[in-house]
């Protein structure tokens, strides 16, 4: 594993600003997504972004959230240092966190109504998520590993005006057991992305 991702996983939250999609706000396109990631205390420690081209381009027009997408994780230097994949699902949304081609974990909602999500790392279940449809403002999902709350993943409410002009957000992903794996923590700040996608991303 890259040391730049090891430093990023290690920190004990990670912050993932969405970038405003001006095109979105004044033509109604729908870009592809990019990111930013921050420490606690605002350091910036990498970018993200979605690739694909013109095929993806079209994709987010026709199938919005329920395309394939494929997120690369760059560190400061620019070097791409791992891949988020998610595949075309109209339903039952899912992640994979990749290194050099190799997964890692994946993610995946469980249920059509609820916002229930399993996790495994290295092929193995790991950690579930369950939270509340009824939410406002400050939107939480609390992840489980044997029955311990071990990690919180936040969506902070931006204001009612930039939610309906953009779908620019800010995700917080915080690390409560210390003795999380680097693995586990990667394959839960992807899950932090996937959240975003499923559950707030037009549609």
């Amino acid at each position: 594993m890259d040391q730049q991702l090891q430093s990023i996983l290690m920190q004990q939250a990670i912050v993932v600003h969405q970038e405003v999609e001006l095109s979105n706000v004044l033509i109604g396109l729908d870009m592809a997504n990019k990111y930013s990631l921050h420490a606690p205390n605002g350091q910036k420690l990498a970018q993200s972004a979605e690739t694909g081209g013109v095929g993806g381009f079209i994709s987010r027009q026709l199938f919005n959230n329920a395309r394939a997408a494929n997120v690369k994780l760059f560190g400061m230097n620019g070097a791409e240092i791992a891949e988020m994949r998610k595949p075309f699902r109209f339903i039952f949304a899912e992640i994979a966190a990749t290194i050099g081609g190799q997964e890692i974990g994946r993610a995946k909602r469980l249920s059509w109504f609820g916002r229930d999500y399993g996790i495994s790392v290295m092929g193995v279940p790991t950690f579930t998520i369950s939270s509340s449809l009824f939410q406002w403002r400050d939107f939480r999902f609390n992840v489980m590993k044997g029955g311990v709350h071990v990690a919180t993943i936040m969506k902070r409410y931006e204001g009612a005006l930039k939610m309906m002009f953009t779908q620019a957000a800010t995700f917080t992903i915080e690390f409560h057991d210390s003795s999380l794996s680097l693995e586990e923590r990667f394959t839960l700040l992807a899950t932090t992305y996937l959240i975003d996608f499923d559950c707030f991303e037009q549609r």
